[in-house]
């Protein structure tokens, strides 16, 4: 049988961080050797089990991968970083309108965005990004710029 990390901690799905950790601490206390009087092999089994469930839960970026969100991006819309307007700043920011709302300048992206990027499988990066006036996410497909030598 399969049970979810919310049920190994016993908490629900809308706990908060304080929460979960509060939970962890006392699954803990009450599953310790010392305190149950459980086997060794089992409370370790159990106490790997707790930790596991409070390492995912606890961290965002675990918590999509293990809880089997689409962290990929599959089944969005897809478009390229040459679809944005690019500010020329000292900072760049690409943005465009929304394609759903189409509320001017509301899906932007910073160059620091562009570096937590993930590699296409063709060459370039995929990143997901939101529209800052409603729901919608888009995927955008770049390339890395080569440095141009003065």
């Amino acid at each position: 049988m399969n049970v979810t990390n919310y049920e190994i901690l016993g908490v629900g799905h809308d706990a908060t961080v304080q929460q979960l950790r509060v939970a962890y601490h006392q699954k803990l206390l009450t599953t310790h050797p010392d305190k149950a009087g459980d086997s060794a092999d089992d409370s370790k089994v159990l106490i790997s089990a707790i930790q596991e469930a409070y390492r995912v839960l606890s961290n965002a970026q675990n918590f999509f991968q293990k809880q089997g969100f689409n962290i990929t991006g599959a089944g969005l819309d897809v478009y390229t970083l040459e679809s944005f307007q690019c500010n020329d700043d000292e900072y760049p920011v690409w943005t465009r309108n929304c394609p759903r709302c189409s509320s001017e300048n509301s899906i932007e992206l910073k160059e620091a965005d562009l570096e937590m990027g993930t590699p296409d499988g063709l060459g370039g990066y995929q990143i997901m990004v939101p529209c800052l006036s409603c729901s919608l996410w888009i995927t955008v497909l770049y390339e890395e710029e080569d440095e141009e030598e003065e």
